[in-house]
């Protein structure tokens, strides 16, 4: 037998009820609905017993209030969470609006999705903003770009979508670009990382409800039928496991964007910097300005380059500037403009201290 909630959890909840921003044409009604009680009231100020009659129906009003908020609004709402609506697609525009009004939880679980692209993102970025300003955490998880999972996904979706890598980088672009232009507020609610494990299932869900869906051969999971459930209906609180599950293995977006690299030189003097970088054959080349212009200055055998990124912080690693007549400069630049739709001049190996070159 399931317990009731406590009357304090019940009170708090109306409050939060109480508290939702409203549609400006909800206020408009309410606001007409008060003055046409208030006009009444007046009107009706000169009949006998007014008193006693007033106080007779405003308890009798007040009484069926109390009943409607905590008995039906209760039986009503946990019918409604076992209900399953289904949309024949996801969309995007649609899906936006719901954001816009969110103020607790936005989150959306894809492999890479099309409400990031040019059509539909900056709808979904002013319902971030203020989904954001109402204090509501946005959290967006994708596919690693670099991980196995993409390149199976990829296989599973035919040559209709064989580079789907390129749509993930697209959309990391989009959501940089997005998180660089918020306030210092909406920027600590906006929360963008990367999983290397398949999910199996998308979501996307704001406040309460969630649309979910499948990864299915040959077609997109957006272009299937979407389910719209409540989030603690049992496939919504499902899905919300998995979410939870691929967020805590996840890697932040900065991680793949940028990593942080330390040079120090003979004399022991540290200089920080933070770069772009590219993998080719399990191998790390940073780029940069200013960590070219700063090696321009130093005799490169008498630097070395830490960083966390690496897996191993303590190592020591050696500084190699690729030769740019190479074959392998003209692979690196090819990977790094297809990572950041944009050049680079000059590339950086970290050489690993026990890699021995042949």
């Amino acid at each position: 037998m399931t317990a009731r909630p406590p009357r304090r959890s019940r009170l708090r909840g109306l409050l939060r009820e109480l508290r939702k921003p409203r549609r400006p044409q909800s206020l408009s009604v309410l606001v007409l609905l008060a003055a046409l009680a208030g006009f009444l009231l007046w009107n009706s100020s000169g009949m006998d017993n007014y008193g006693e009659n007033l106080a007779l129906n405003l308890g009798t009003d007040i009484l069926g209030v109390a009943v409607t908020v905590f008995v039906i609004g209760p039986l009503i709402s946990r019918a409604q969470e076992g209900r399953v609506r289904e949309h024949t697609r996801l969309d995007y525009e649609w899906f936006s609006a719901q954001v816009h009004g969110s103020n607790s939880n936005v989150k959306i679980l894809d492999t890479f999705s099309n409400v990031f692209g040019p059509q539909f993102s900056e709808r979904l970025f002013r319902g971030i903003r203020s989904a954001t300003a109402h204090g509501a955490r946005v959290q967006i998880l994708l596919l690693d770009p670099d991980s196995l999972a993409v390149l199976l996904r990829g296989q599973e979706l035919g040559e209709r979508h064989a580079d789907i890598r390129r749509d993930i980088l697209r959309n990391l672009r989009t959501l940089h670009s997005f998180r660089d232009r918020l306030d210092d507020h909406a920027r600590t609610l906006l929360d963008v990382r990367l999983c290397s494990t398949s999910p199996g299932v998308t979501l996307y869900r704001w406040d309460g409800h969630s649309l979910v869906s499948f990864l299915t051969v040959g077609r997109l999971s957006g272009e299937g039928v979407q389910l719209e459930v409540a989030v603690r209906s049992p496939l919504g609180a499902f899905v919300e496991q998995r979410f939870d599950e691929l967020w805590q293995q996840s890697k932040p977006m900065e991680r793949f964007t940028h990593m942080p690299v330390t040079l120090v030189d003979a004399a022991a003097a540290r200089r920080e910097f933070t770069c772009r970088f590219v993998v080719v054959d399990e191998r790390w080349y940073v780029a940069g300005h200013d960590l070219v212009s700063y090696l321009a200055r130093h005799r490169l055998d008498q630097l070395s380059a830490y960083s966390d990124a690496l897996g191993t912080p303590s190592a020591a690693y050696e500084v190699i500037v690729v030769d740019d007549e190479t074959e392998l400069h003209a692979q690196l630049t090819t990977h790094y403009a297809e990572k950041y739709d944009a050049p680079a001049a000059a590339f950086v190996w970290l050489r690993p201290p026990a890699l021995v070159t042949e």
